[in-house]
C-alpha cells in the first residue's frame, strides 16, 4: 500500500505542481516575450506538460482504484475519498477537452501562423488550467485532511 501511496502523491504532485508552475510563473514570466516568441515557448511547454499528464491521469486511476480495492472497494472507503475520487474524475475530463479542444486549436493556429488565433486557444488552455488549478489544491487539501475531520 505504501508504494501506491507514494506513486499516488508523486503523480498528483507533478499534476498539481506542473499547473501551478503554468500559470503562477511561466505565463507571468513569458508576458513580456513578444506574442511570437511566446506563443511557440508556451506551446513547447504546454506540450511537454501535457505528456507528463497523461502518465500522471494512467498512474492515478490505476493507484487510486487499487488502494479503494485494498480498502475494501467503494463502500468502505471513508467519505472523503468519494469526494476526492469525484473531483479527480472532473479535473480528467477537463483535461481531455483541454488537450482535444484547445490545445488542438493552439496547435493548428501556430502551424498556420495565425497568432491571434493561437493566443485566444492559449487564453482557453489558461482559463482551464486555472479551473484545473483550484479543483487539484481542493483535491489535494481533502486527501490530506480527509482523515482529520476537513470533510
Amino acid at each position: 500500500m505504501a508504494y501506491l501511496i507514494a506513486l499516488h502523491a508523486l503523480a498528483a504532485t507533478i499534476w498539481v505542481g506542473g499547473l501551478f508552475f503554468l500559470i503562477g510563473i511561466l505565463r507571468p514570466a513569458a508576458s513580456a516575450v513578444p506574442l511570437g516568441e511566446r506563443l511557440p515557448l508556451l506551446s513547447i511547454a504546454v506540450g511537454r506538460f501535457f505528456l507528463w499528464i497523461w502518465i500522471a491521469i494512467i498512474t492515478l486511476l490505476i493507484t487510486g482504484y487499487a488502494m479503494i480495492g485494498l480498502l475494501g472497494g467503494m463502500a468502505a472507503v471513508p467519505t472523503y475519498i468519494n469526494v476526492m475520487q469525484g473531483l479527480a474524475w472532473v479535473m480528467f475530463l477537463l483535461y481531455g477537452h483541454m488537450f482535444f479542444s484547445p490545445w488542438k486549436r493552439v496547435r493548428a493556429a501556430l502551424a498556420a501562423g495565425a497568432l491571434a488565433d493561437a493566443g485566444r486557444a492559449m487564453n482557453q488552455l489558461r482559463f482551464f488550467a486555472a479551473v484545473s488549478l483550484a479543483l487539484g489544491l481542493a483535491v489535494i487539501a481533502i486527501a490530506s485532511g480527509g482523515s482529520y475531520g476537513l470533510i
